[in-house]
């Protein structure tokens, strides 16, 4: 091991012992109420600053949620109901895997296929149970946005170059409310 090898290795150890654990703020609470209701036992959910995964091995721009808790490095806020909107989009995201893991969901299964698959869908007449996880969870993430933000915001998230809504077809107002509330009738369940 070299001394630059050695110094990495005391940092990323110093970075883990950092970590940090929290249970969601009263503001982060009544935000995902606005969305989840009370299908979820917010309580029980804690968010962690650091990597889920060993050796700090999850990207420092991914979140995840594999157990019901959720894991943020980069993009780890004191409280998400106090951030933007493209932070608070990603945070309801997450928040959607942990009422998916509350409802039975084998999140940490389908999760480890994650990075295969396609975050973006299309609103087509389908509830939004018959869809795969991940954009379960953009589906209910990017309908907050609009519903909370408004439609200017929504398309400004929509057609960045790394867009945060990931809905394919027409966008225009009208289609785009009509499809998600089509596609989240009876949610949440």
């Amino acid at each position: 091991m070299s001394i630059h090898d050695a110094s990495k290795k005391k940092k990323n150890d110093k970075k883990q012992e950092d970590d940090s654990v929290r249970k969601l703020t009263a503001g982060e609470t009544a935000l995902a109420r606005t969305v989840f209701g009370n299908r979820i036992d917010y309580e029980k959910v804690k968010i962690h600053h650091g990597s889920y995964l060993p050796f700090n091995a999850q990207d420092a721009n991914t979140a995840m949620t594999p157990n019901g808790e959720i894991y943020f490095i980069n993009q780890y806020r004191d409280d998400f109901s106090q951030s933007t909107y493209s932070l608070q989009h990603m945070f309801i995201h997450e928040m959607s895997h942990v009422w998916q893991c509350e409802k039975g969901m084998n999140v940490i299964g389908r999760g480890l296929v994650s990075w295969l698959v396609s975050y973006r869908y299309t609103l087509d007449g389908r509830l939004m149970s018959d869809y795969p996880m991940e954009q379960q969870a953009q589906i209910i993430a990017d309908n907050f946005v609009l519903q909370t933000f408004g439609y200017e915001i929504w398309w400004h998230l929509e057609n960045k170059k790394y867009p945060a809504i990931t809905l394919d077809g027409d966008t225009s107002e009208a289609a785009i409310r009509e499809g998600y509330k089509n596609s989240l009738r009876g949610f949440p369940w």
